[in-house]
């Protein structure tokens, strides 16, 4: 998912000292995330890591307007939880944040902005794709391998990290509640998370039993969930 933050306020400069403060962190933290990714490159299998990528970048481009703000959602975060399954720490950086920029500046309708497109890599790439990955595997180490719940869990850690900053940011630069500007902009999208989730469980178990190489198959299920959720948002805005 992609959110222009900035667009709330026009642009930096509009912005109040505790928005400024907060995306400063945001971005100096995923800043942190990349280095770490970069000074511990480790691969499972690197033609899988290629292939993974090349999809993702492609699935990027198919994304749907947000209601209610300026942004746009793809099904990049499918692959993320792919990536949080089957690839390192490092891949699953790289492939999520080269998909998140191809989204942010492929056909863009405004002027690029490089501070959107630094907290929309650091937001939801770095940071939420990292404590997404870390969460997995810790739950994995102690409580057992049971796919279909740490997926799950995943994806709670995913849309949390996700959506609660770029929350907060609007929250300061406009005055209200986090929680109401967090409720009204992302809690209906929900559901998009956990079906994902479920579609890269099944993915998951086909891959288990007949090599990873099927991934490719999901191509047509990762497709109808971009179509399903852009028929939903269509009923969310009718209904509006």
């Amino acid at each position: 998912m992609r959110k222009d933050v900035v667009n709330r306020s026009q642009n930096w400069r509009g912005l109040t000292p505790g928005a400024k403060l907060l995306i400063s962190l945001v971005v100096a933290a995923g800043t942190g995330v990349l280095l770490y990714g970069a000074i511990h490159p480790t691969s499972k299998n690197i033609a899988q890591f290629i292939c993974y990528l090349l999809i993702a970048i492609l699935a990027s481009r198919l994304k749907v307007n947000l209601p209610g703000i300026t942004g746009t959602m793809s099904v990049n975060f499918l692959f993320i939880l792919l990536g949080v399954m089957d690839l390192s720490l490092a891949e699953t950086l790289v492939m999520g944040c080269a998909a998140t920029l191809v989204q942010s500046v492929w056909q863009a309708r405004k002027r690029l902005d490089p501070v959107k497109i630094l907290f929309n890599v650091a937001s939801m790439m770095a940071n939420a794709s990292a404590l997404t990955y870390i969460s997995y595997h810790w739950l994995s180490s102690r409580f057992g391998s049971n796919k279909p719940i740490l997926l799950m869990v995943a994806a709670l850690v995913f849309f949390f990290a996700n959506t609660l900053p770029i929350s907060v940011v609007i929250a300061l630069t406009e005055g209200k509640s986090s929680r109401k500007v967090w409720s009204e902009c992302y809690f209906w999208s929900f559901p998009y998370y956990l079906v994902g989730a479920a579609a890269v469980g099944l993915v998951g178990i086909v891959n288990h039993s007949a090599g990873w190489e099927t991934s490719l198959l999901a191509l047509p299920l990762i497709y109808w969930v971009y179509r399903s959720y852009r028929m939903y948002l269509g009923r969310l805005e009718a209904e509006k």
